[in-house]
């Protein structure tokens, strides 16, 4: 299913081909190894799979969901990622790659809708796992109406 959600200032789509050396290079990316949650280097033919496995299933029978943010020109922004979806929850996480794209509103309003489509799937509840030390992903997720819970778990509620 394709999957296109107009923004303010952003489109979130669903990944395609097209996207997969994008996809593979903002994987591999150590520019910010401290945030990261993996230490492990794919390979385009991981990112293929993934991006067909995106393509041919559904979010409820994965449990993954990636959407490309782009911008209305089509320029590739970053990703916002559901996770872990058990049908009344899930984690999500956000990613702007080019520090020049930061701090312009493209993640809080991704974020948003991210949370509106989530809604319309019956998700109640949103979580991020934020490290202590990552303060602008703790404002941006402040911003975007999620509340400390416990220890680096950041909640909102549908």
């Amino acid at each position: 299913m394709k999957l296109r959600i107009e923004g303010e200032n952003i489109v979130l789509r669903s990944v395609d081909s097209s996207d997969i050396d994008t996809i593979l290079l903002w994987e591999n990316s150590t520019a910010e190894p401290l945030y990261g949650v993996y230490d492990e280097q794919y390979s385009r033919e991981d990112v293929a799979h993934f991006v067909e496995l995106q393509q041919r299933y559904s979010l409820a029978e994965t449990e993954q969901l990636r959407l490309m943010i782009c911008s209305h020109e089509g320029e590739r922004l970053g990703a916002v990622d559901l996770t872990e979806y058990d049908g009344r929850k899930a984690s999500v996480s956000i990613l702007i790659f080019d520090l020049c794209n930061r701090r312009k509103g493209f993640a809080v309003n991704a974020l948003q809708l991210t949370a509106e489509y989530a809604a319309s799937l019956g998700v109640d509840t949103l979580c991020a796992t934020i490290h202590p030390d990552n303060i602008p992903s703790i404002s941006l997720f402040k911003k975007a109406g999620f509340e400390l819970e416990a220890g680096m778990l950041y909640r909102k509620r549908l």
